[in-house]
């Protein structure tokens, strides 16, 4: 999921039509950028791994945050499937989430111990199987990625607001990103996680973005796409040249407005727009393409809303 992006669009600090969320909107679907430019704002779906690295920086326990959301009488299952998990990346060492293998026989639980947690996963987007993607992500996703990352101790994790900047844009366009930060002989590193499949171009304006304040960066940030599924982490190596962000962000901005837009997304499958913010404006109720959507070589899309 894209939260990240989706979260930026409903930033008050952000403008609608902001040159560089624009480009960014394009990027991802030339069609989601159609329906935030003509006024559609986002509905940001639920994301179980998204939620519980909210939940972990907030200073709770697992064990407490899932108390939080009525799921007391599940504790035990969630701890059984931590230890399963264990157990089965023992079993299966140099795999990258052996626990994902249809082998794997954990991550179930009985339909008699889903009874009277209606209230509690509807607030896990009413998904039984959010229930195991959020302790998962709890457990293990973020060591993994520490791993990854070789932190020679354990690091702090914050959620940060970046100022996306650029110049010839005046204002910064802010996005959020999960940072690691830890003091390394005096100085103090710091890496920047975006979740998901990143383009070149996000990766390239999170390099030489600031943290939202007046406060710079202690040091050079390292920017890495993290793998929101298997827990892999991948070091940005600046394939894109600077000099080529304020063209490219301008080309794909432009044909934002411009057009055309079509809802490629939804054309790869429609299961690809499960996930999106926009999925209300490009399928019907039956999770077909609507025509809206379709109609994508119009270019006065703000008659269409």
């Amino acid at each position: 999921m894209d939260i990240g992006l989706f979260t930026a669009l409903l930033d008050k600090g952000n403008r609608r039509g902001h040159p560089i969320l624009a480009a960014l909107l394009y990027a991802f679907c030339p069609a989601a950028a159609r329906w935030w430019l003509a006024g559609a704002d986002p509905v940001i779906p639920f994301d179980p791994l998204w939620q519980a690295l909210e939940d972990l920086v907030s200073g709770s326990t697992l064990k407490e945050t899932l108390c939080s959301y009525g799921f007391e009488s599940l504790v035990d299952v969630a701890q059984t499937y931590v230890d399963q998990v264990d157990t089965w990346r023992d079993r299966h060492p140099g795999i990258d989430a052996p626990e994902l293998l249809p082998t794997f026989p954990g991550g179930r639980i009985e339909m008699s111990r889903r009874f009277g947690h209606r209230a509690g996963i509807r607030k896990f987007g009413g998904r039984w199987e959010n229930f195991f993607a959020y302790v998962r992500a709890w457990a293990f996703l973020v060591r993994d990625w520490e791993a990854a990352m070789r932190f020679p101790k354990h690091p702090q994790l914050s959620l940060v607001r970046l100022a996306l900047t650029l110049k010839g844009i005046r204002r910064p366009a802010y996005f959020p990103a999960w940072c690691w930060m830890s003091q390394i002989k005096g100085a103090r590193r710091v890496a920047i996680g975006l979740i998901g499949t990143q383009d070149q171009l996000r990766l390239g304006l999170a390099r030489q973005a600031g943290p939202d304040g007046d406060k710079p960066w202690p040091s050079t940030p390292e920017v890495w796409a993290l793998d929101g599924v298997s827990g892999t982490a991948d070091h940005f190596d600046d394939r894109l040249p600077e000099d080529m962000l304020p063209g490219v962000v301008e080309a794909l901005a432009d044909a934002a407005q411009k057009g055309p837009h079509p809802p490629l997304k939804a054309l790869v499958g429609a299961d690809q727009c499960n996930c999106c913010g926009f999925r209300g404006q490009c399928l019907t109720d039956k999770g077909e393409i609507s025509l809206l959507c379709l109609s994508w070589s119009d270019n006065a899309h703000s008659r269409l809303l």
